[in-house]
């Protein structure tokens, strides 16, 4: 469609709409083109209009977070490229912390903590958004989202909001219910529990302190590409290694030789 940007402003959005945005910046990568259109929505309603004019138009239709595990072609996205982190709220409800999609997992931590609530901490340093983390039912020194899992808030495939609860037998490692379906995660809540402050931020330390021994911030990743897969009996990274690919470079991507299961932009990469 031409004049996206234009037509999008038609729907009388409360966000913003940027046609063009490059996309590489809003990843952990810092690789990939612009987005024909993206929009950073105000409000779940804002979604909701986006998504009507997506399947009206028949223009497709992006979600993104944070960005990380997330490789955007050198040619960008087509379309409509929905950001979500301009949807950042968080709040306790009872026993539960509730946090919008586009939160960023270490900031809830964070607000936890100083509450004394112990739940996603084993996350602690994951770049991710709260509704990636979700969606890929993110695993960390052996806790995984669905450990605390207690609802989402969603947008599901007939334009209707709805709440999807935990249901067990539906979540496994790596897998989600959210990857079956066409919804898009708003909002989730996850149990807490009141623990000694100390013990919290001990286990954030810890956690930061191994993610950053192991390079995850030294330059532009995905942390680990590949999954373990628990019938080889050990990890992706020593399979890898095992196969003499530590340094293995394609222009200014490079298997680092600090950790073989981690990728990085020397600065300059494609995705290609």
């Amino acid at each position: 469609m031409n004049n996206l940007g234009e037509s999008l402003a038609k729907i009388n959005l409360e966000g913003r709409v940027l046609p063009g945005e490059p996309l590489g910046p809003l990843t952990t990568f810092g690789v990939g083109g612009p987005a024909d259109a993206l929009v950073y929505p105000a409000s779940f309603e804002d979604i909701r209009r986006v998504r009507i004019f997506c399947q009206k138009e028949g223009v497709p239709l992006f979600v993104m977070g944070r960005g990380a595990n997330l490789l955007i072609a050198d040619n960008g996205i087509r379309g409509v490229t929905l950001n979500l982190t301009s949807l950042n709220k968080l709040r306790i409800d009872g026993e539960l912390l509730v946090a919008q999609a586009g939160l960023e997992v270490s900031q809830a931590i964070d607000f936890c903590s100083k509450k004394s609530l112990s739940s996603l901490e084993f996350l602690y340093g994951m770049p991710s958004s709260i509704g990636g983390a979700v969606w890929m039912n993110a695993r960390c020194y052996g806790h995984e989202i669905s450990d605390v899992f207690a609802h989402a808030r969603v947008l599901n495939e007939h334009q209707e909001f709805a709440e999807i609860p935990f249901r067990d037998g539906e979540w496994d490692y790596k897998v989600s219910p959210f990857q079956k379906h066409d919804w898009i995660i708003l909002e989730a809540g996850f149990r807490t529990e009141t623990k000694v402050a100390k013990e919290i931020l001990d286990v954030m330390s810890k956690n930061l302190e191994d993610r950053t021994q192991k390079g995850h911030f030294r330059l532009p990743c995905a942390g680990s590409i590949f999954k373990n897969d628990r019938r080889w009996g050990e990890p992706s990274g020593v399979l890898i290694e095992r196969c003499g690919l530590k340094g293995l470079r394609k222009g200014r991507a490079v298997v680092s030789n600090w950790h073989a299961n981690i990728i990085v932009n020397e600065g300059g990469a494609l995705a290609s």
